[in-house]
């Protein structure tokens, strides 16, 4: 089941990334329909390019003012470069699953516009694999019949000009029965952008609302989604980007439940000699955390998050490498590193709090932490005092009266308090906290390891 909810998921991905290859493709064309030829060489060369990145494609038909073919997933290594091209993060291992996944892909030369549309017409051959060995045939014959009826479907009008498109993915409404009931809802999903220089340089999308549910293993929902992307400078890495959810859901027994209400991020990000500067900024109304033992309430929570000197190289080889491969990823993690990052975070608050079926006033806190260039990644394990040489920093926490009474419960947290005690203002507890020269000092004490 982990692995058909793995696909189910990536389906998505792979169309999306489709799309946007479509998207930039046509710069040089010309918006007179009389030079559908041009079109149709434009569209030659993007098919062979698709080759090389690996797909292949199949079964083209050409005619006079349109054109159809299969493009199939073949080769997971290629395509994971090509999915971090487009700004897809998608592990070598989850592109596994997608092999032999067929895409079917109309095309129409219209008067004003280019259209495109595509769908599945075959799945993954691990998922088909899988489900066979199930002998779960139900299944298959449902999903089958949702191939043919092109339930996953989703349309692009692309100007002749190439520089607006919009689209929209069909909506969905769909229940699959079998060994697990599987329901799965799309409804209002709507796209568009600007395309500059054979890239997309704006991006906006809307949902109503998305809803994912597996008896007894997965129940996700998500609505009222709104998010806006620009793309600012040279890279992909220089961009501002704001999104807005009314409501989230996530419940994935037997672990902890998540709702939230009115979600809102901004992020911005520029890059300068290779190294680039982050800011995000985060604020939710409301959220809620349910387990079998507790229910942990927040009530506005707010956080802005500053990091500086991110070696994009570095950071895109961290992207592509094989998780597993953990040689690789600290070598990479030691690079990165080696940049003195910098972090700041000059908010993160939370008004109220519900702890124990009690609400609360809340807490805050600031930080700035610098990691010195030669941390070494390797010695963590070894010696995790190593990181207090090599990491310079202040952290404020403010605590509400009532959540330091219910932390004291708690013997191990009375002796902290008992040892370092809060400093107290405007009715809050303060701790600050400051790490320099491999020592942790709470208000002034020392920390004893």
């Amino acid at each position: 089941m982990r692995r058909k909810k793995l696909v189910f998921g990536l389906l998505g991905l792979v169309i999306i990334a489709v799309v946007y290859y479509f998207n930039t493709s046509y710069v040089e064309t010309t918006k007179k329909l009389e030079q559908t030829k041009k079109l149709k060489q434009q569209i030659n060369l993007q098919l062979n390019e698709l080759r090389i990145q690996g797909f292949s494609i199949s079964n083209r038909e050409i005619k006079k003012e349109e054109e159809h073919f299969f493009i199939t997933l073949d080769d997971p290594k290629k395509a994971v470069v090509f999915f971090s091209q487009k700004g897809i993060r998608v592990k070598l291992e989850e592109t596994e699953e997608l092999r032999g996944l067929t895409l079917g892909a109309d095309v129409a030369y219209l008067n004003d516009t280019i259209a495109l549309e595509l769908y599945p017409v075959e799945l993954p051959i691990n998922l088909t694999t899988l489900l066979t060995k199930e002998n779960n045939k139900e299944l298959l014959a449902q999903v089958d019949v949702m191939i043919k009826k092109k339930i996953f479907f989703v349309h692009i009008d692309l100007d002749h000009s190439a520089t607006t498109f919009k689209g929209y993915f069909k909506d969905i409404n769909e229940t699959i029965r079998g060994g697990e009931e599987v329901k799965f809802s799309l409804h209002g999903y709507h796209f568009s952008g600007n395309v500059k220089e054979e890239r997309i340089v704006k991006f906006k999308q809307t949902l109503n609302t998305c809803h994912l549910y597996m008896r007894g293993e997965i129940d996700r929902t998500i609505s009222g989604l709104k998010s806006n992307y620009a793309l600012t400078g040279a890279t992909a890495y220089d961009y501002t980007s704001s999104y807005t959810i009314e409501k989230l859901k996530i419940d994935d027994p037997p672990q902890t439940t998540l709702l939230a209400n009115d979600i809102s991020l901004f992020s911005t990000s520029s890059v300068k000699d290779g190294l680039a500067v982050e800011r995000l900024k985060t604020k939710i109304k409301n959220i809620d955390l349910i387990s079998e033992k507790e229910k942990v309430g927040m009530q506005t929570l707010e956080i802005e998050m500053n990091m500086s000197n991110i070696d994009i190289n570095t950071y895109k080889k961290l992207q592509k490498v094989d998780a597993k491969d953990e040689k690789k990823v600290d070598a990479l993690l030691e690079t990165l590193v080696s940049k003195n990052i910098h972090l700041e975070i000059p908010m993160l608050s939370v008004d109220r709090v519900t702890l124990h079926e009690k609400e609360m006033l809340g807490f805050s806190l600031d930080a700035k932490l610098d990691v010195d260039k030669s941390l070494d990644i390797y010695r963590l394990d070894i010696d995790p005092k190593h990181v207090l040489n090599k990491i310079d920093g202040d952290i404020n926490l403010s605590l509400s009266k009532e959540i330091l009474t219910l932390l004291k419960e708690d013997p191990k947290a009375m002796l902290i308090y008992m040892i370092y005690r809060p400093k107290r203002a405007l009715g809050q507890k303060i701790y600050d906290i400051n790490i320099k020269d491999s020592s942790v000092k709470i208000n002034d004490k020392v920390l004893e390891f």
